[in-house]
């Protein structure tokens, strides 16, 4: 009984090994490249998973897969080619020390700019305080229109 158990223990993990020895497909390598920028010079640092250039980006995509394939997993490439190009080869600033302000200048930003907006259309529009708002003069009675009108006509028909 034990021969036979050992037996299909043994069928299991031969079955496994060629699951794990599967080249890397090309979306999980687009997966990784989607992390990293193509440092060629000349693509204005597009992400490694589209950039053309036969030059940098292919051959890096073709190396991420052969990693893929070694068994590396997703961010141990990516801490690989820190290692190797610095932090410039990240898609992205990693949000700790002085690249926390690249995360959070643009919410502030925004922040400001509203709050800006918001006083500028305050000011413009006056107080939305009631009680605060100037009092209008009221206009004059309807009465004293008509006399005024009355006596401006009279004016002019004496001035011809």
């Amino acid at each position: 009984m034990a021969k036979y158990l050992a037996l299909f223990l043994f069928l299991l993990l031969l079955l496994r090994l060629p699951l794990s020895a599967q080249a890397a497909t090309s979306v999980e390598i687009k997966d990784v490249a989607r992390e990293l920028v193509c440092l060629c010079g000349d693509c204005n640092r597009e992400s490694l998973a589209t950039c053309l250039c036969t030059a940098f980006a292919v051959p890096q995509r073709e190396h991420i897969g052969q990693l893929l394939d070694r068994g590396k997993s997703r961010q141990e490439i990516i801490d690989e080619y820190v290692s190797t190009y610095g932090q410039i080869a990240l898609a992205a600033p990693p949000p700790e020390g002085y690249n926390l302000l690249a995360w959070i200048a643009p919410f502030a930003a925004l922040a400001f700019g509203v709050f800006l907006v918001r006083s500028v259309l305050r000011n413009w529009r006056g107080s939305s305080d009631p009680e605060s708002a100037p009092v209008a003069a009221s206009p004059p009675p309807i009465d004293e229109k008509r006399e005024r009108l009355r006596r401006e006509l009279e004016r002019f028909d004496e001035g011809e």
